[in-house]
């Protein structure tokens, strides 16, 4: 399932580095970063899931914030009236600051919201919906709790990803190269070298519930005080990861 790997500098001019990878239905859906939903304004932008109408990952300016849901791995009863979107709760968060509180009527999730002044994560379980600040460093979520080693994954690139510099801003265009980020990327590049089914790979393919989620997309996100930076690359249909990041 998804894989989120944030940094939080509090002193810096942005403050709040995330990358995210974002692992879906190949038949499910969806729109690359856009301002898809009117009520919200050209202010909030994010990957549109058509099917239910939310956004995995979402931003928004004037102020700056981010946010991104990851599915997790419970699995509780149907509430009454049926399931509503996981995907509502990255646009309340960047549009409104407003985070997750109390029983929900969504599977189970693990939602990271950033501003300039840190990164929160919240979860709901199934039972109980909590939220909490991360501290300053280099974390990795996944569909468990942020930094949990018996995810093979997390346990073997999160000391990867500390040990090296996390980048400092925006992902820059194609044609200026990839400044702060390459650190990361390079790791990301690394990493893909590993087959999609592999315990350990960030891009992946795995098997859920019957149906196949495949890594169909990257995202670099930045936030400051009084702006915020998301750049977006596909991964389906494209020969590599390396490929797809040449190509931005």
């Amino acid at each position: 399932m998804c894989t989120v790997v944030v940094a939080v500098q509090p002193d810096a001019p942005w403050p709040v580095v995330f990358l995210g990878l974002r692992d879906e239905s190949p038949d499910r859906p969806w729109d690359e970063p856009g301002a898809w939903w009117p009520d919200l304004g050209e202010r909030v932008t994010g990957v549109h899931d058509r099917e239910a109408g939310g956004a995995w990952l979402a931003t928004a300016r004037g102020p700056s914030r981010a946010s991104v849901v990851l599915n997790r791995h419970e699995a509780p009863a149907s509430p009454p009236g049926g399931w509503t979107t996981r995907g509502a709760l990255p646009l309340r968060a960047a549009a409104d600051g407003v985070l997750p509180d109390g029983p929900q009527t969504t599977r189970t999730f693990n939602l990271l919201t950033a501003d300039a002044g840190g990164a929160v994560h919240s979860v709901w379980d199934g039972t109980a919906t909590d939220t909490a600040r991360l501290a300053a460093g280099v974390h990795l979520l996944t569909h468990a709790a942020p930094d949990d080693r018996s995810v093979p994954r997390v346990d073997r690139w999160l000391p990867r990803f500390r040990d090296v510099a996390p980048p400092t801003g925006p992902l820059p265009t194609g044609a200026e190269g990839e400044g702060s980020w390459t650190p990361w990327l390079d790791l990301l590049r690394e990493s893909s070298a590993l087959p999609t089914d592999d315990d350990d790979a960030l891009v992946r393919a795995d098997l859920v519930d019957g149906r196949l989620f495949h890594s169909l997309s990257l995202s670099t996100v930045a936030v400051s005080a009084d702006d915020v930076a998301h750049r977006h690359v596909r991964l389906d249909g494209a020969p590599s990861v390396g490929e797809a990041i040449a190509r931005r």
